[in-house]
């Protein structure tokens, strides 16, 4: 949109120009620089303001006759690189469709007259598998977008839920309880944080009935568990289970530590750690590293893969709460189709570049 060079110099040079007009040479042939530097602060004060309205002036002016190239040319971008990985977006979004209409079915079709710790189950499932489905379209989107790192640090959450929900499963009753009301603790920590940081963030504080409310359903969820909620870690999930304090522990509960390498891979680029510019799923193909902010066509497998591995497992675990054939046999497909993901986004990735 700028030329950053031009634009990151040419307002300091101007305003130098203009102090070293105030400033004359000394009676001894000497600049005065302590006179300049003061001369330069009165010019930008004075001066700070139109420039600032020239500047927004000239960016609005440009992004109006710049914007529609630059969408012109990332749908370009996209369409060149959904033809690309085509066959792979067919098969993760036609996986999507069927998970999607399985867990459809699967909730009308619960019996809620079984007993309470079934039904306690189901309600923890059921809050989790719609999110699966959602953050498993993020990562689709991503992947259009040209985002393969994107994708793959959302990839992070949909393995998260996928880990949670076969926790529950396998452990019942107690960790869905404690899974359904961990909310209410999350919920007290962030309005007691808001309130600390309500002024300087410009935020409305809670008032003391509304903290007497999250106190309230704190106290509630407590008697429900059993047992008190001290430590502040303690009242997130899953570390509100006393039988595996930690996700990593969690995993191995559910025979899923396999994925702990990725898991870790995939978190890099969810926080601020430092990541080699090459080391980027979108930099896998190019050949000097460069730092790159925009999309890319390259490193689409492995999020495409991981993403159609931990869609399969989730859908296969809500429908395992009450197992019958057909279940069983939906399940089923689709881990095949989820296995059929890796050959199918291999021969994509071996494609030339868009």
């Amino acid at each position: 949109m700028v030329e950053p060079k031009k634009t990151l110099s040419v307002l300091q040079n101007a305003i130098e120009e203009a102090a070293l007009e105030l400033v004359d040479i000394n009676d001894a042939g000497e600049f005065d620089e302590e006179l300049f530097q003061r001369r330069l602060e009165e010019v930008i004060k004075l001066s700070r303001e139109d420039c600032e309205a020239d500047s927004i002036r000239y960016y609005r002016e440009t992004a109006i006759k710049v914007l529609p190239s630059m969408r012109e040319a990332a749908q370009g971008f996209e369409e060149r690189s959904f033809e690309r990985w085509k066959p792979a977006f067919d098969h993760l979004e036609m996986m999507w469709a069927i998970a999607q209409e399985l867990g459809e079915a699967n909730a009308k079709e619960f019996d809620h007259n079984t007993d309470e710790s079934t039904q306690v189950v189901m309600a923890a499932l059921s809050n989790i598998f719609p999110k699966a489905l959602l953050v498993a379209n993020e990562i689709i989107c991503l992947l259009k977008g040209g985002f393969p790192d994107g994708a793959l640090a959302r990839w992070r959450s949909l393995h998260e839920l996928t880990v949670t929900a076969m926790y529950i499963l396998k452990e019942g009753r107690e960790p869905a309880i404690a899974y359904m009301l961990s909310f209410h603790f999350a919920a007290r920590r962030a309005a007691l944080q808001m309130n600390e940081h309500a002024e300087r963030a410009r935020l409305e504080k809670f008032s003391e009935s509304d903290l007497d409310g999250f106190d309230t359903r704190r106290n509630e969820a407590e008697k429900i568990l059993g047992r008190k909620i001290e430590k502040d870690k303690d009242g997130e999930w899953p570390a509100i289970n006393l039988k595996h304090r930690d996700f990593a522990a969690i995993e191995k509960h559910v025979g899923m530590d396999h994925w702990r390498p990725r898991y870790k891979w995939a978190s890099q680029h969810t926080h601020a750690d430092l990541k080699p510019v090459g080391n980027l799923l979108g930099m896998s193909e190019s050949k000097e590293a460069v730092n790159l902010v925009g999309a890319s066509n390259s490193g689409f497998a492995d999020p495409f893969m991981m993403t159609a591995i931990s869609l399969a497992q989730i859908t296969s675990t809500y429908l395992s709460l009450k197992p019958n054939l057909d279940r069983v046999v939906h399940s089923s497909v689709l881990l095949k189709f989820s296995d059929e993901m890796s050959e199918i986004a291999m021969k994509c990735q071996n494609k030339k570049n868009a």
